[in-house]
């Protein structure tokens, strides 16, 4: 019993033994779990903080950046910051965000541009993934309104890196410059606008005519100054007038002798009727010309046969109630004989048919002369000392004869004050100036233009021009495209427009017709034509503008020697390019050159 009772309490205490040896078991497990799990996850933050150090570290060779062009670029007024980015290959971290923001910085300040974000396979943010084991590509493509500041600008990338879901604590990477200023060879336009003048409508040479008939009896030729229509006031009165004409002393350019039969007899009969007619006509002028003992001109005499149009022109505006009726009748017979036939036969129904055939049967003088005009030094002289003398397309063609801008400018003056109510004197006045380059003056009497000639094409043109000067693009080509709608060719300012707008192969079209002109050679060096701007840039007539654009595609050819002797002759031409040259990044490689400098400063 003691026994049974001895083994029962030495159970009970194994018992306790294994459940505590138990329980420390379980206790001391659990310790290694908690520390194993501190141990990994230390390992894992220490790991990823490498793998973001390491990211840093080779953040110059493991993230590439390549400018499509550096430096940027003007077109259009607009510049394009488009950066291609390249990750090598094991260089991003599966848990990495990289941030890149691209930075114009200018004098005026900085521009922000649009975030791109790179993160790694094992990462769930929204950006472009880079796998770790192939490297990948990114772009960065932004376009800014160009502000004169950014001429000397540079664009920077700016990023920083960090582990997923904790942006708090990213890593700012080393700002890197990609691009240095932004080119503006595609605003250099030459302002050389085409102004328009308006017409004088001076005519240099003027004939005047002066005519009168010999009428004729039915079916006869001889001269008979007792027919009616001979007789008649009116028939006299330009024989008269004729014979005072030829006795004027101006000088005579031709004498015309026409003659007709009327329509209702034979064709054949009626075709020498009208050159017997004419035979008495020419004899006649003759003797006229004989008697006033005046030189006679050029005589031309044609027999015109029957003048069928002239009847039926006389039919039409006549007072007959059945002219109409007559007309379809005669018209509707296709053979000529017929026709004739028909309206000998109305001859006889209606009494008014022969008045309106008997004034068809004449002889049609006609003389022409030249008006007597001043010479071209009287014009000149009176346009100067006395232009009220003139009359208004005497004066303003005056101003043609002379290629003293400044005698021009005072021609044009004087056009307003003689004639202070046309437009001509102001607007052409204004041209002057613009063509000097005096917007301000030109302004004013371009105002004063359109008040009197609203919308008028060559106004609109010449305002066209001060909007384009003042870089109000979009005026400017209203008020050209205003001006093409009347006639004035704007071709060649509108293709200024185009270059400045970037739209070169447009400007290359209205260009068409014009050669050796610095702004066409601008056009197709921004159109990719470099040969071609280079012979028309030595076409071209030498100016500051021409050397220039000369030393501009030189240093894109790395030619020096080029580049600084057509740097040299612009300024010589033109003392302002000096400044221009010290910050045109067309230069930036040459900008530490001490033969460079020497030119610029």
């Amino acid at each position: 019993m003691l026994y049974a009772t001895g083994i029962s309490i030495i159970n009970t205490q194994n018992h306790k033994k294994k459940i505590r040896i138990n329980q420390y078991k379980t206790n001391t497990m659990k310790n290694i779990n908690f520390k194993l799990l501190a141990v990994m996850l230390i390992a894992a933050g220490l790991f990823a903080s490498c793998g973001l150090n390491r990211m840093v570290r080779n953040y110059d060779e493991g993230i590439r950046y390549m400018p499509e062009t550096n430096p940027l670029e003007n077109h259009g007024g607009q510049v394009a910051a488009n950066v291609d980015g390249a990750v090598n290959t094991g260089y991003f971290h599966r848990k990495a965000v990289v941030e890149i923001t691209p930075v114009l910085i200018h004098a005026g300040g900085e521009k922000e541009l649009e975030t791109v974000t790179l993160r790694g396979s094992g990462t769930t943010t929204t950006g472009i993934m880079i796998n770790r084991d192939r490297g990948g590509t990114f772009s960065l493509n932004n376009v800014i309104a160009y502000e004169p500041d950014m001429l000397a600008s540079e664009l920077y990338m700016r990023a920083k890196v960090y582990r997923e879901g904790s942006e708090h604590r990213a890593t700012e990477l080393p700002p890197r410059k990609v691009a240095d200023g932004v080119i503006i060879t595609s605003q250099r336009v030459k302002k050389d606008h085409k102004v328009a003048f308006a017409p004088h409508m001076y005519e240099e040479e003027v004939i005047v005519s002066e005519t009168a008939n010999i009428y004729y009896a039915y079916m006869r030729h001889n001269l008979n100054w007792r027919l009616d229509l001979n007789r008649k006031a009116e028939a006299r009165e330009a024989i008269n007038n004729l014979t005072e004409f030829i006795q004027r002393g101006w000088q005579l350019k031709a004498v015309d002798v026409n003659a007709w039969a009327s329509p209702e007899g034979e064709i054949a009969f009626n075709l020498e009727l009208s050159e017997n007619r004419a035979e008495t006509g020419e004899r006649y002028i003759k003797n006229m010309f004989r008697d006033k003992n005046v030189e006679m001109p050029e005589l031309r005499v044609a027999a015109k046969g029957e003048d069928f149009d002239g009847f039926m022109a006389k039919l039409e505006v006549s007072e007959l109630p059945d002219k109409q009726s007559i007309a379809n009748v005669i018209n509707s017979q296709l053979a000529p004989a017929e026709r004739e036939r028909r309206i000998k036969d109305m001859t006889v129904i209606y009494a008014e048919i022969e008045k309106i055939l008997e004034p068809l049967r004449r002889a049609e003088i006609t003389v022409h002369a030249y008006e007597p005009k001043r010479s071209y030094e009287e014009l000149a002289e009176l346009a100067i000392n006395d232009p009220s003398q003139l009359d208004e397309k005497e004066l303003l063609f005056a101003a043609t004869l002379t290629d003293d801008k400044q005698q021009q400018l005072a021609i044009y003056r004087s056009a307003q004050k003689v004639f202070p109510r046309n437009y001509k004197g102001y607007n052409n006045a204004a041209a002057i100036l613009l063509e000097a380059g005096d917007m301000d003056q030109a302004a004013g009497y371009l105002e004063r233009a359109n008040q009197l000639a609203p919308g008028n094409g060559y106004v609109q043109n010449n305002l066209g021009v001060i909007a384009a000067w003042q870089y109000d693009d979009e005026s400017a080509a209203s008020l050209f495209n205003a001006a093409r709608a009347q006639g004035v060719n704007v071709n060649y300012n509108l293709g200024i427009l185009q270059i400045r707008s970037g739209e070169y192969q447009n400007a290359l079209t209205s260009f068409r017709g014009y050669t050796c002109k610095v702004n066409v050679a601008l056009a197709q060096l921004m159109a990719g034509n470099e040969s071609e701007a280079i012979n028309t840039l030595n076409c071209a007539p030498e100016c500051g503008h021409v050397a220039y654009l000369k030393a501009i595609i030189a240093a894109r050819n790395n030619n020096a020697p080029a580049l600084y002797s057509n740097l040299r002759r612009a300024i010589e031409l033109n003392s302002a390019i000096k400044e221009i040259a010290k910050e045109d990044r067309e230069f930036i490689q040459f900008f530490g050159q001490s033969e460079f400098q020497s030119i610029v400063m």
